[in-house]
């Protein structure tokens, strides 16, 4: 009897320990060791969504050089501009946020981009977010993301749309940009997306 109750209190401690852990860290970023990545350099070029998730993607990531190059408004077509000018000095990662700005019936400017952005990567990891903007209006450019992700393994999606689908209180009232809670949440997710990358420069 008293070893039972000796292994009911322990567990109890678990399960409390393991409770307080979950609000704590309700991004569950605590359960991830960040020995899984090797420390260095991440770049951001992107537009005011990269804007808005550097503070906490900084935070996610402390101890690493964060280099950001984001614009609000920026296209894809001028971030690959910067993505050039950068070249050899982009860190092992590069966190793009491109898409949400271009005209949306551009699909294969964007698609023949994307491939230039891997192009440009070589084999660094590329963390690239799907597209959010007035409901699903940009599903043909996610598709886009999709179609080069499954075809190199050095692109990492982090999967906005799906997020906000099941997050909607994410999203701000202009729907498009992010919530305080919604770009910590971003910025999580991008992190995961880095640990999932097979090989990078």
């Amino acid at each position: 009897m008293r070893r039972r109750n000796l292994l009911i209190g322990l567990l109890a401690v678990v399960v409390a320990g393991a409770a307080t852990e979950s609000v704590a860290d309700p991004l569950h970023l605590a359960g991830h060791s960040q020995a899984a990545l090797q420390r260095g350099k991440v770049s951001l070029v992107g537009d005011s969504l990269n804007v808005g998730v550097e503070p906490y993607l900084e935070d996610a990531l402390a101890g690493w050089t964060i280099e950001a190059d984001d614009v609000v408004g920026r296209s894809t077509e001028t971030g690959i501009e910067h993505l050039q000018e950068k070249g050899a000095a982009l860190g092992r990662y590069v966190v793009v946020s491109l898409g949400t700005n271009d005209p949306r019936g551009e699909v294969d400017p964007f698609r023949a981009d994307v491939a230039e952005v891997m192009r440009i990567a070589g084999n660094r990891c590329v963390v690239w977010a799907t597209i959010h903007r007035d409901g699903d209006a940009y599903a043909p450019f996610n598709e886009v993301l999709r179609a080069e992700a499954a075809a190199n393994r050095n692109l990492r999606l982090v999967e906005w749309t799906s997020m906000l689908d099941a997050h909607p209180d994410w999203l701000s009232g202009d729907g498009i940009h992010a919530t305080a809670d919604g770009y910590r949440a971003r910025a999580a997710a991008i992190v995961t997306a880095m640990r999932g990358c097979p090989r990078a420069a």
